[in-house]
């Protein structure tokens, strides 16, 4: 694969031969992109602390810790192709980019028989440190055989823009995620993806790679009762 990797303003363009094709931004396209990227990394020390305090209050009475913290911002180059995934598309670049509300994202894990508890508390901890939830970011995807979470984006009540994401998962929940990585990838990546030898990913593919995930939960993973 050849990526340009401009740290600033420039075109950009992945090369993968997996794609089925070529995915690239503009020098202002990449521009505004990049500048987005580097204002959720500014952002990084504040969200720490504040998810962190949360995590923290939360440990002893529902069990909660924090997971996966080396991923809680987005890598410049996902967030690149994924905008020129929208932009061929023709959703405009800026646009995308201000609307995103995941480049920084965090992973809570509560424990199952205080799942529901530890999620209420947490929104009450972040409307104490001035946030709110987006307008229509929550997710409960405990019905999906896929992905089982509840995920909500916030953003600062004082207008300041800043947005971050939080998914909340018992033990259960994010020790299959954890196993399904690969799988998850092939079934999120199926539709724009293809082998370097040029034969396109079948419907199949996804197919079987969202019925091994399914079947990983099993009924004990089950907790759609325990978040409405």
């Amino acid at each position: 694969m050849s990526t340009t990797q401009d740290a600033g303003p420039g075109p950009w363009r992945d090369d993968d031969p997996a794609l089925e094709l070529p995915l690239a931004l503009t020098a202002d396209q990449n521009a505004v992109v990049t500048a987005r990227w580097h204002r959720a990394r500014a952002a990084m020390p504040a969200l720490d602390a504040v998810v962190e305090g949360a995590v923290a209050r939360l440990a002893e009475p529902c069990g909660a810790r924090q997971e996966g913290r080396k991923f809680r911002l987005k890598g410049l180059a996902a967030f690149r192709r994924q905008a020129a995934a929208r932009v061929r598309l023709r959703v405009d670049a800026g646009t995308f980019a201000e609307k995103i509300t995941d480049l920084n994202r965090y992973t809570v894990v509560l424990a199952t028989d205080h799942y529901t508890a530890g999620v209420q508390q947490a929104y009450a901890l972040l409307h104490e440190q001035g946030f709110e939830p987006v307008p229509g970011s929550e997710r409960n995807s405990w019905q999906d055989l896929v992905h089982k979470a509840f995920r909500v984006a916030w953003r600062d009540r004082s207008g300041g823009g800043t947005v971050f994401e939080v998914v909340f998962h018992t033990p259960e929940s994010f020790a299959v995620q954890s196993e399904n990585g690969p799988l998850y990838d092939l079934y999120r990546s199926a539709r724009i993806r293809r082998p370097a030898g040029g034969v396109a990913v079948g419907k199949s593919h996804e197919d079987a790679a969202r019925l091994l995930q399914s079947r990983r939960y099993g009924s004990g993973h089950d907790a759609e009762e325990n978040q409405g």
